[in-house]
């Protein structure tokens, strides 16, 4: 593999961290299985490196089928960060997210150590932090495998096995927002994963719940001009979101899916689009202007907006709806039912 400066970037992260005696990694609340597999990487390679106590930490839950299976099988163990003592850490590290961001639970002034993410906007270049943070990989768990194998730390089957999983999921297996890199490391961990692990990471065991809202989903999917919309209505997690979205997506008609749903006093919501690479900054744009926050990559966004936002005070689904369409210049397309009969 080529260098890119990763020999340098590793030297620099473990003056940064070492020495400490506890580190935590903090990912964001509704963990994907990037978000996963980079923390573990991560907690592998501080023990590699000979930190004694090593934690995982998110503020909310793990609620697709699919991560849940892969916590489950890989024994990622973590622990809420309402049960933690930031103050007993010596370092902090975050995880495929941005301090400050509106999907991390960390308190404002806690002192965070290194960052790593993939995003398309980076920290300031005087950030009291150590950080790593690219727009030119698909994946965060790239960026850890990069800095697992320039470290010189072998990658067991199960770490292997979840960052493929990462990676794989974030690109849609190559497909979406992949770059060389991502290649290059989704080749290397082929090799080294656990293939029986991963099948059944893949195929999960699903709650009714999952079928439930597919129902809800199909029942509400309106289509105008290229784009769908589907409203989920009350979720009983945020992935749920995401999940209908990646499943809307591959309908060939489309090239924008939106897709949104409540969960504690918060319409979450997800975009996925084909061709084009503005999904990340079309979602920052929809969340402002509903009084949230969003953000995302070039074909895939999300965001979050409080139900106690003024412009969402009356019927949240209908304003979200039309600020998308206005956002994304299809305000005067006529709205028709994906299963037209849906009423009958």
């Amino acid at each position: 593999m080529e260098d890119r400066g990763y020999t340098q970037k590793v030297a620099t992260f473990k003056a940064r961290i070492l020495p400490a005696n506890s580190v935590l990694i903090v990912v964001h609340d509704f963990p994907d299985p990037d978000c996963l597999a980079s923390a573990a990487g991560l907690k592998y390679l501080l023990t590699y490196w000979g930190v004694p106590t090593c934690k995982i930490t998110y503020g909310g839950f793990v609620g697709r089928a699919e991560n849940r299976t892969m916590v489950q099988l890989l024994e990622m163990s973590a622990v809420p960060i309402v049960l933690v003592d930031l103050s007993s850490f010596d370092r902090i590290i975050v995880a495929d997210s941005l301090p400050g961001g509106g999907n991390v639970s960390l308190p404002p002034d806690a002192k965070v150590d290194a960052v790593f993410d993939h995003h398309m906007e980076s920290p300031d270049a005087d950030a009291p932090y150590f950080f790593d943070v690219r727009k030119d990989i698909g994946a965060t768990s790239t960026l850890i495998t990069q800095y697992l194998n320039y470290a010189g730390c072998p990658i067991p089957r199960r770490e292997a096995t979840a960052l493929y999983y990462g990676i794989k999921t974030d690109t849609n297996g190559m497909g979406r927002d992949a770059f060389p890199e991502d290649l290059e490391c989704y080749k290397l961990l082929f090799d080294l994963l656990d293939h029986q692990l991963l099948f059944k990471i893949e195929h999960p065991q699903r709650e009714i719940e999952f079928f439930r809202g597919l129902d809800q989903a199909l029942r509400t999917a309106i289509i105008f001009g290229d784009t769908a919309y589907i409203y989920t209505g009350e979720v009983n997690t945020p992935d749920h979101v995401g999940e209908m979205a990646d499943f809307f997506s591959s309908l060939k008609i489309l090239e924008w899916t939106v897709c949104a749903g409540i969960f504690r006093e918060k319409l979450y919501f997800s975009l996925r689009c084909k061709t084009l690479e503005n999904a990340g900054i079309t979602a920052r744009e929809i969340a402002r202007q509903c009084g949230g926050s969003g953000g995302g990559h070039g074909k895939i966004g999300a965001g979050q907006i409080p139900l106690s936002s003024k412009s969402m005070a009356n019927n949240p689904s209908h304003v979200f709806k039309s600020t998308a369409k206005k956002v994304l210049d299809r305000s005067d397309l006529p709205e028709i039912p994906l299963l037209k009969s849906a009423d009958a």
